[in-house]
């Protein structure tokens, strides 16, 4: 593995897990993924129900598991992962170099 498909494989995994684990999305489809795993909001609150609830609600917890499914697709795959998963990467650093931006 070059170094570059490593950025590009982290920056995805960190952008796809805080997609699945703390964004909306268009047309709320994460948030409504998220219900169906178990998180629910009750106001300000929110109620995790089930193994599985709380791996999608922590965004740390979750980027091990999508490390792991990019890190085995990349093995059996190589260049075709990585042009998958490069829309994740380039909007992962827009969002780190927007940050860096505003302070």
């Amino acid at each position: 593995m070059n170094f570059l498909h490593l950025l590009i494989l982290a920056l995805a995994t960190w952008r796809l897990s805080s997609l699945l684990s703390a964004e909306e999305g268009p047309y709320n489809i994460f948030g409504k993924f998220r219900i169906l795993v178990g998180i629910h909001y009750i106001g300000q609150r929110v109620d995790v129900r089930g193994q599985l609830a709380k791996l999608f609600s922590c965004t740390w917890c979750l980027s091990v598991w999508i490390g792991a499914i990019a890190s085995v697709a990349y093995y059996y795959l190589r260049e075709p992962i990585v042009w998958f998963v490069l829309p994740l990467a380039l909007s992962a650093a827009a969002i780190i170099v927007g940050k860096f931006a505003e302070s």
